[in-house]
């Protein structure tokens, strides 16, 4: 009796290893699905000004190629 005690004992201890370090790896994958998010969100936000900069840029040069023609 006594030794399968000491066996469920040990086996509840390995569980409860298991489950910490599993909500561990959770708790830091949810810190890195954080961290893509802003990236992302950071990506996008760069493309938008991008896109603002090239056309503020095609219009320049437009211009200046009137002025260069007349």
């Amino acid at each position: 009796m006594q030794a399968a005690k000491s066996k469920l004992d040990a086996a509840l201890t390995k569980l409860e290893k298991a489950i910490d370090t599993k909500a561990s790896s959770a708790d830091g994958s949810g810190a890195l699905g954080k961290e893509l998010s802003a990236a992302k969100a950071e990506i996008s936000q760069l493309k938008e000004k991008n896109q603002e900069v090239s056309t503020r840029l095609d219009g320049a040069i437009g211009r200046m190629k009137e002025i260069l023609d007349s």
